[in-house]
């Protein structure tokens, strides 16, 4: 098929190429009109310009025109629609993004022409929301023009553009559920912390309208299972011609998120250059490179540097291990072929709506007689927790492909986790099992010496594996916690990439007091990011530290 200069000129990747092929194309003046007019009333009213009219960065510019420049013919409408209906950009902080998002919701608002126009400032929270919203009020109060034509509520900040008879306010993302039955366009901020179900709720928010948009603009976040994540991931498929959804515009500037350390420390300018589109403009070298100075010698402050200066997704907020070190341990192994070799086992049993985890640890000698481990892990969860948690983490996924173990209704059954130490115990030679007096004191007898009803007779047989308390104290983890540490450095800490230990791993904080003792910690108490499999995995580890220690002549610590 034939396409004129114009378009072919727009075209930008493998989905641009198809939606052209279903008949899409590009208008460069409709475009232009949405740039010239954020540049004629959109002023800004803060840092070195404010007061300014907006001119739009290189970045700025691009997204304008690709976002409101590319049409498609609506049969539903009878006539020329944009194309996009979702916009989803993610480029580091200090590029501008706040004002971009409120000059676009504006648009919408008062250049947009339709009537009865509903425009959503979205965040996770409603501070968070007010932000942006910000941005687009002192922008309407600095110009004449909107100005004349607005009027902005003094409690609440919602700007009504009285000719179209249109409002643009904030929506609280930390009440979902009042957010139900908006029917407008959404304008969200800081994609990478939005609560699934609040999007999820917003995703037909203009369903009945011509031409709604939504709206993302984001850095790249550290919750790996988040919407913001799948979101970024959705997009990246889309534009290598993956997934076929022609109304969805990804744009990203980022870096090669396997670069190492090292290559980041010899080319930072270059690296900063590509990923910060405002570069020398808004993002200046010496700010950026003290801030890179300040993040290097701290692991947590490097990881935020990544990903806050250099759109580089995270996996946790405050990591203990990193997670390239964690995937550099990952070995092909199945747990059949470890049957017949001895381990240690630990239990770390959750209160009754949480998770649970058992693991076993397997030690070997390679050929160079350096002493190395296996993991294997087993997770359960209730599964009335698991449904009702499902946007926070793929419980239910990891479920089906059996990786994890539900148990019914809305607490743990600990029957089930007793069952499966059973079969474990008859098949691998377990040394002893460690546990947590706290929650597991119960069931670990029971595995130990068995059931008996009150007549005496077998409910559950009794494995013999005896049973050692692991004091849950900064004392008792220091030694195993900085073994596993060593280890994992070391790529000694073997595992075959079970994604729910590997979840975790991502997830560890540690304790430390002024001895330098540590000892895991998960980012808060009621957080859905669990440690449960790397706690037991340091204390089994802990107990063959021991056995090895006794078998040099050593003696037992705890």
């Amino acid at each position: 098929m034939s396409v004129d200069a114009i378009t072919q000129r727009w075209i930008k990747n493998a989905s641009d190429e198809r939606a052209v092929e279903a008949g899409c194309w590009f208008d460069e003046e409709r475009g232009r009109d949405v740039v010239t007019w954020i540049q004629t009333y959109c002023h800004l009213y803060e840092g070195e310009n404010a007061g300014q009219v907006m001119r739009l960065e290189d970045w700025q510019l691009d997204a304008t025109m690709r976002a409101f420049g590319w049409l498609r013919f609506s049969q539903d409408w009878k006539r020329p629609v944009r194309r996009f209906r979702r916009v989803d950009i993610w480029l580091p902080k200090k590029n501008a993004k706040s004002p971009t998002l409120a000059a676009w919701g504006l648009y919408l608002l008062c250049g947009d022409g339709e009537p009865g126009q509903k425009i959503y400032s979205v965040a996770k929270d409603g501070k968070q929301a007010m932000i942006s919203h910000q941005h687009a009020i002192e922008m309407v109060k600095r110009s004449p023009e909107l100005n004349a034509e607005c009027t902005i509520h003094k409690t609440t900040g919602q700007i009504t553009h009285h000719p179209t008879s249109s409002i643009y306010k904030v929506v609280a993302g930390d009440n979902p559920r009042s957010q139900e039955g908006l029917n407008g366009s959404v304008m969200v901020d800081e994609t990478h912390v939005v609560d699934r179900r609040l999007m999820s709720i917003l995703a037909g928010a203009g369903i009945s309208r011509s031409e709604p948009m939504q709206i993302e603009v984001s850095t790249a976040g550290n919750n790996p299972d988040g919407y913001g994540k799948a979101q970024f991931d959705y997009g990246r498929q889309v534009i290598a011609g993956e997934v076929l959804d022609q109304e969805f515009l990804h744009i990203d500037y980022s870096i090669d998120p396997g670069i190492s350390d090292m290559e980041l420390d010899a080319n930072l300018l270059a690296l900063g250059k590509q990923a910060n589109p405002t570069w020398g403009r808004i993002v200046h070298e010496e700010e950026f490179v003290a801030s890179y100075r300040r993040a290097k010698n701290s692991l947590a402050e490097l990881q935020d540097f990544k990903m806050y200066r250099l759109n580089i997704w995270q996996k946790s907020d405050s990591p203990w291990l990193r997670y390239s070190d964690w995937e550099s341990c990952k070995r092909t192994f199945k747990a059949e072929d470890l049957a017949g070799e001895p381990c240690w086992a630990a239990l770390d049993l959750s209160r009754t709506r949480d998770m649970s985890a058992l693991v076993l640890v397997f030690k070997y000698t390679d050929d160079n007689g350096e002493s190395r481990y296996r993991l294997l892990p087993w997770f359960w969860l209730p599964e009335v927790v698991a449904r009702e948690k499902s946007h926070l983490a793929p419980f239910l996924q990891w479920a089906k492909e059996g990786w994890l173990e539900l148990t019914p209704g809305n607490v743990v059954d600990y029957g089930f986790i007793r069952t499966r130490f059973r079969e474990l115990a008859k098949r691998y030679p377990i040394v002893e099992l460690a546990y947590d007096q706290t929650y597991a004191e119960e069931t670990t007898q029971a595995l130990e010496q068995g059931v008996v009803d009150a007549t005496g007779k077998t409910i559950e047989e009794g494995t013999g594996v005896p049973r050692i308390i692991f004091p849950q104290t900064l004392m008792a983890f220091t030694a195993p916690s900085k073994e596993f540490e060593r280890l994992v450095l070391a790529g000694k800490m073997e595992h075959n990439g079970h994604p729910v230990l590997s979840w975790q791993i991502g997830h560890v904080r540690v304790k430390t007091d002024a001895n330098q003792n540590i000892r895991p910690v998960k980012p808060s108490r009621d957080d859905v990011r669990k440690i449960d499999g790397v706690v037991a995995a340091i204390m089994a580890l802990g107990r063959a530290m021991v056995a090895e220690v006794a078998s040099e002549g050593g003696f037992e610590v705890w």
